[in-house]
């Protein structure tokens, strides 16, 4: 449940902290309106962060259709053949090494700008320019280990059956997706943020917390302070995990400037993802929508491929521009939509859950007025956005459904 504010010293300039645990026995107080000024920066932050998203998206489809067009695939596939190997597997693996490269060096300076240009310009990031370097180098670390032997996985699997691919690399994908619903929480996360037990910083709501998931009837003995604060001012929560990996986290950045009432009201929407059993639904529908891709693309594949003149074969690694461009069509057109439309209606439903466990309305108000705060969140969102780019209702639809529900 995602959706902070740093305190500046009028005198040095710098950023105030002071300890999660100080200030959150000073018991904050409910709120009732927005505060003026975040609104306003809001406002530019959100018109900011617009455009350079529609740069982006515009660059990102220049470069796509200069490779395809430039069918630069196919001239290093013969290069590599010829002075190289025959090995497919070792093709493979340097043309995703290529590729990498390439995507994390062009990367390197339009993510650099959005940091300094939004995140840090905007109070949303206390990260200096070096330990932010350091962060995103890890990641690029994480993401090609994680990558590389997907990357050879997958070639594997079309090389070996290339009539029947898109059933096998659906069923590899989901067993990922199960398999990295577990490890996030206890392997990928402590990677990049740190955790204290929070019964160590908070051992009252520590308490109130797993008192609460086991009278829902969700397993989980674990409840941890996040440490986002050493690097961010926003807000972030959740209940994370499947099985002997579930775990409750509550960032400090909330510990220390939401009520108890507002923070279990918080963990009552993530208990009630649980309780719908809304992450098995979403990998059984990330499997439907995998399983959709790869079938719309085994299809429309080798037509497309000879209109660009590009190799019929799908096991063909120099006819990837092709494969990425059915991936990308196809999502656009037929997957991304109605996800984001099943997911708003899934966060408006746990949003309900939540109201029946507290159903007081001045602390649901008080939490997103919080929240949008906190994180510069726009509150009434265009059409649009909502449509092709939000996951959950806006903060003004979620203030006015449980308005809704607390007075039915």
């Amino acid at each position: 449940m995602s959706d902070g504010t740093n305190m500046i010293d009028e005198k040095t300039g710098e950023e105030k902290t002071s300890s999660t645990k100080e200030n959150f026995v000073e018991e904050p107080t409910l709120v009732s309106d927005f505060d003026p000024t975040r609104r306003e920066l809001t406002i530019n932050y959100t018109r900011v962060s617009r455009r350079y998203g529609f740069i982006l998206i515009i660059i990102s489809f220049l470069v796509s259709v200069g490779v395809l067009l430039s069918r630069i695939t196919i001239y290093l596939n013969e290069l590599l053949i010829e002075f190289v190997s025959e090995n497919p597997f070792i093709i493979v693996g340097i043309f995703f090494i290529i590729g990498f490269v390439i995507v994390s060096i062009v990367e390197l300076p339009i993510s650099f700008y959005l940091h300094s240009r939004l995140s840090r310009r905007y109070g949303l990031s206390k990260l200096t320019n070096r330990k932010w370097l350091q962060r995103y180098v890890k990641g690029e670390i994480i993401g090609f280990i994680i990558g590389f032997p997907l990357f050879e996985g997958f070639y594997w699997v079309l090389r070996i059956s290339p009539e029947n691919w898109w059933v096998w690399s659906t069923l590899i994908v989901t067993g990922f997706t199960l398999l990295f619903s577990f490890i996030i929480p206890i392997v990928l996360l402590p990677i990049f943020y740190k955790f204290d037990p929070l019964e160590e910083t908070h051992p009252e709501l520590a308490e109130e917390l797993i008192e609460m998931t086991v009278k829902a009837g969700v397993k989980t003995t674990s409840a941890y302070n996040w440490r986002l604060g050493e690097i961010a001012t926003v807000g972030n929560a959740g209940l994370l995990g499947l099985g002997a990996t579930r775990r409750i986290i509550i960032a400090d950045t909330m510990l220390n400037q939401y009520t108890k009432d507002e923070i279990k009201w918080i963990l009552a929407h993530e208990i009630g993802h649980h309780q719908r059993h809304d992450l098995w639904k979403r990998i059984l529908l990330g499997a439907l929508s995998t399983f959709l891709i790869f079938l719309l693309t085994h299809i429309f594949f080798t037509p497309i491929a000879g209109i660009f003149e590009y190799p019929q074969a799908i096991e063909d690694i120099s006819s990837i521009p092709v494969l990425g461009l059915c991936f990308w069509v196809i999502s656009a057109l037929f997957i991304n939509v109605p996800s984001l439309w099943y997911s708003r209606r899934v966060e408006a439903k746990t949003d309900e859950f939540a109201m029946r466990i507290i159903p007081d309305f001045n602390i649901v108000k008080s939490l997103f007025i919080k929240m949008a705060d906190q994180n510069l969140a726009d509150i009434n969102p265009p059409w649009w956005e909502k449509i092709f780019f939000m996951s959950h209702p806006s903060i003004s639809e979620r203030i006015r459904n449980a308005e809704m529900w607390a007075n039915n």
